[in-house]
């Protein structure tokens, strides 16, 4: 079944791959065939991409020419610590990678967890999203659960398949890291904030309504519509069509009913051009969670368009309680299935758009769950 998904899921994504590096070629300036040894100096490489700049001769390159970060740069100043193992009370296993900023608080740290898409790492996420620059300007950790190839050949979180088991088991697991993190490293356990992209969107969602005590607000980019699949079949057609069914019933069928009274705040974000998942999932998701916050149907969502005339277009749809933004829907007007604003040279992010790791720190700024981490788990 998961790779009767994966395969149709990635057909699309194939496509969208190519559509990518088509954009990027003619982005990025064309070589000169000839040129004087004395103007290497001024070479300046494709953008995004400083491997482009290494046929310059290092010797030529004049002092005031800053000299080329180490690709390790992009994964921001502070200390970044792959490949590190969890492990919960049953066994469970989860890889993880590990970001603390630079200059750091001892404890107190808010933190962020990032889940990654289909056929992505813990490592090209971080790179292609680069949170982790945003996690040194606000000074917070970030964590990256990676999907393991043994539970799933492509690396899809199993949102799909939101059952004990399967999808429900991956978001208990996430969680129990996220507890075991905050404990080790005195994190602010009322700031504890959950985003993710495609596949990691539906499990961030997951994660989030199972276990709404610990999570103080959610971010799904180009994510599918909440419970309405239960198996990789279901999942095909959900990302196609979004759901037929009633919204607030498959909602309920997946979350603990915790989450009703606590609520959880929202941000998503979907490319209007997005051929794998389609935008509609994007206006469900914001009607699911405009009920589960206790928003009412015939309140106007505070509407603005910004970026107008530029490829960083977008809609911004909020829900306010009070002078806070609970509930925000991000609709991209040129952005097709990636991250927005992020590293263009890195599979499944784009160039093009707002900095989508930027709306989701400033959107997680303000909020807090009051009382985490105060009761036992």
């Amino acid at each position: 079944m998961a790779r009767s998904f994966t395969s149709l899921f990635f057909k699309a994504a194939k496509k969208l791959s190519k559509l990518q590096r088509a954009a990027l070629r003619m982005a990025s300036p064309k070589p000169a065939r000839k040129r004087p040894a004395a103007r290497k100096t001024t070479a300046k490489p494709a953008a995004g991409n400083p491997s482009s700049a290494s046929t310059a001769s290092t010797s030529t390159a004049s002092a005031s020419t800053p000299s080329r970060m180490p690709a390790v740069s992009s994964l921001g100043g502070g200390r970044w610590e792959a490949s590190r193992q969890f492990s919960d009370g049953a066994g469970r296993q989860l890889a993880f990678a590990r970001y603390t900023p630079a200059a750091a608080a001892k404890t107190g740290l808010p933190v962020v967890v990032m889940l990654h898409g289909c056929r992505q790492t813990s490592l090209s996420f971080a790179r292609g999203t680069r949170m982790n620059q945003w996690a040194d300007a606000g000074g917070f950790m970030v964590l990256y659960p990676q999907q393991s190839m043994t539970r799933q050949v492509q690396r899809c979180w199993r949102w799909f398949q939101p059952d004990d088991p399967h999808g429900g088991g991956e978001a208990d697991l996430i969680a129990a890291l996220i507890r075991s993190e905050v404990a080790r490293h005195g994190l602010d356990p009322e700031r504890v904030y959950v985003a993710g992209m495609s596949a990691g969107a539906g499990m961030a969602a997951l994660v989030a309504l199972r276990h709404p005590s610990l999570v103080a607000a959610v971010a799904m980019h180009s994510g599918p519509v909440v419970g309405d699949a239960h198996t990789a079949a279901n999942g095909i057609s959900t990302m196609r069509r979004g759901s037929v069914k009633p919204l607030l019933p498959i909602l309920e069928g997946v979350a603990d009913p915790a989450v009703f009274q606590l609520g959880m705040p929202a941000l998503i974000l979907q490319g209007q051009l997005d051929p794998a998942v389609a935008p509609r999932n994007a206006k469900q998701l914001f009607e699911q969670f405009r009920a589960l916050n206790g928003l009412r149907p015939e309140d106007t969502p505070m509407e603005r368009v910004l970026g107008l005339g530029t490829e960083k277009a977008y809609r911004r749809l909020d829900m306010m309680r009070g002078r806070k933004t609970v509930l925000r829907l991000c609709e991209i007007t040129r952005l097709e299935h990636a991250w927005s604003g992020g590293d263009a040279t890195v599979k499944y992010h784009a160039r093009g758009g707002p900095d989508a790791s930027a709306l989701v720190w400033r959107f997680f700024q303000s909020l807090r769950r009051a009382g985490a981490g105060q009761a036992a788990p």
